[in-house]
């Protein structure tokens, strides 16, 4: 069932918000994103992916950042030097998630308890790209992903991502558990985001297609899709003559008869019978679920695809999603790119870096009175009862004219039915990296190179090998760093 929330009328109309939420607001002056903030409020978890830096935000001493990054003994083998830390999650006793990576090129999910590092066990299947990315709130239940060899399908990078849980057992150790044996597309695999807090459910996106991703969710270990994924054989065809290969010269041999035994065919997926690679990669799907409340509500971004012709061309609409797994019913917003949090349909944070209240929409940075020179993107993490909010805000370092991004954190003392908030990410373009590929959203404009300045790609959805790559969107640009 899909309902819409119709707050096209209220973006246009720029309705106020009545009352003013009572909060302290730290805005922080070290770079970061926030990965994660604690149900009880009391812990937030965030990442340096510039500096390779990982900290732990405090509400008992809320004015600064504890950096908990590894650091390895000197001169060790590079097997044993960690040049990285990320921090995705934090339990409601402080345990933070994420993972380390070794110069070796090898990352490991590791957990951060009194004081120390812990690396989780992973596959022996699993190769070098392994991340702890939610936890629940008594930490019992952490959930990630492995980068597993592939053992059948065409996929070009051999491998898929294949989430997976660790469950605490009683000796105080994690017990693994991988979901090897879901179907998934024969493309990157299922990337999880979130987990519910009894982590039973598990969500975020699934990599199908010519290069789209799609919602997904792993309810019990059982993988949840909502879109239909056909396989069918296609082939090269030109001018009516079908691809049969090369001759002896090198030369390009072509035929006419389409029963032609010698005739090069290759499986394409249709997604709800679409093929999402005819009209470039501007007409790729885009879905994913990024956060969930207590409630079995899903956060994130759907497309759906309507008038689907005869040779899988058809119309891709985008829309903010939220899902509630429990009862089946989709909540959709055309107007809005993506829902990153919220506490229901009453409380939600749009990827427009606002908030939705009942029935009233308002910037962030008015909902709380936000003072900072930085530019308040939005909120990207909040606790459950909504009165510790984590955001990312922005500036362009004025050395190398690309943006940089701070965390900020707001606790909130009124009670939440009489306050606005939001969450969401930059106005202008906005660069999402996930391992493996770097996404560009809100720009017409698109170049991505790499740090030796050759050019990867112009693509809005580019696939790159780990590293650091230079993204210019429009007229700004970009570090990102890709896993």
């Amino acid at each position: 069932m899909k309902k819409s929330l119709l707050l096209t009328g209220l973006v246009l109309a720029g309705i106020s918000l009545s009352g003013k939420a009572e909060s302290k607001v730290y805005v922080f002056d070290n770079l970061g994103i926030v990965g994660g903030v604690s149900d009880n409020g009391q812990y937030a978890a965030i990442t340096d992916d510039e500096q390779y830096l990982a900290y732990i935000w405090r509400a008992s001493d809320p004015n600064k950042l504890i950096d908990i990054t590894e650091v390895g003994e000197p001169n060790a083998p590079a097997a044993q030097t960690p040049v990285f830390t990320t921090a995705m999650d934090v339990s409601d006793d402080g345990i933070v998630v994420g993972s380390i990576g070794y110069a070796d090129y090898y990352q490991y999910p590791a957990y951060y308890k009194d004081g120390i590092w812990n690396q989780l066990p992973i596959d022996p299947d699993a190769v070098n790209t392994n991340e702890a990315v939610c936890i629940t709130p008594d930490g019992k239940i952490i959930a990630g992903y492995q980068y597993m060899k592939l053992t059948s399908g065409t996929g070009a990078s051999r491998g898929q991502y294949i989430p997976c849980q660790w469950f605490l057992q009683e000796d105080g150790s994690y017990e693994l558990k991988t979901y090897k044996d879901i179907k998934l597309p024969d493309h990157q695999g299922f990337y999880p985001m979130t987990q519910t807090p009894d982590g039973k459910v598990i969500g975020g996106q699934v990599f199908a297609g010519f290069g789209s991703n799609l919602n997904a969710l792993l309810v019990e270990g059982k993988l949840v899709m909502f879109d239909e994924i056909s396989t069918v054989k296609d082939c090269l065809e030109y001018k009516g003559k079908y691809y049969t290969g090369v001759d002896e010269n090198g030369r390009q041999t072509w035929t006419d008869d389409i029963n032609d035994p010698n005739i090069i065919w290759d499986e394409r997926e249709l997604i709800n019978g679409y093929f999402d690679g005819i009209r470039g990669e501007s007409s790729m799907m885009n879905g994913f679920f990024t956060n969930c409340d207590s409630n079995g509500n899903f956060y994130g971004a759907r497309s759906y695809v309507s008038d689907v012709t005869e040779d899988n061309d058809g119309e891709v609409t985008n829309s903010a999603v939220i899902y509630n797994y429990l009862t089946d019913t989709w909540y959709n917003e055309e107007a809005v790119n993506f829902f990153s949090a919220g506490i229901g349909e009453k409380l939600i944070f749009t990827g427009e870096g606002d908030v939705i209240q009942g029935n009233e929409f308002k910037p962030v940075k008015e909902a709380y009175g936000i003072n900072s020179n930085y530019t308040i993107n939005g909120i990207s993490k909040i606790s459950s009862d909504a009165k510790t909010i984590a955001g990312v805000a922005s500036d362009i370092n004025p050395a190398i004219g690309e943006y940089q991004y701070y965390p900020f954190i707001i606790q909130v003392d009124s009670d939440i039915n009489g306050i606005p908030e939001i969450a969401g990410s930059p106005k202008k373009g906005l660069v999402i990296a996930t391992p493996g590929r770097i996404e560009v959203l809100n720009a017409d404009n698109v170049a991505v190179y790499d740090m030796n300045g050759r050019l990867a790609g112009t693509d809005k959805v580019t696939e790159v090998s780990a590293g650091v790559y230079v993204v210019k969107a429009d007229d700004a640009s970009y570090k990102i760093v890709v896993k």
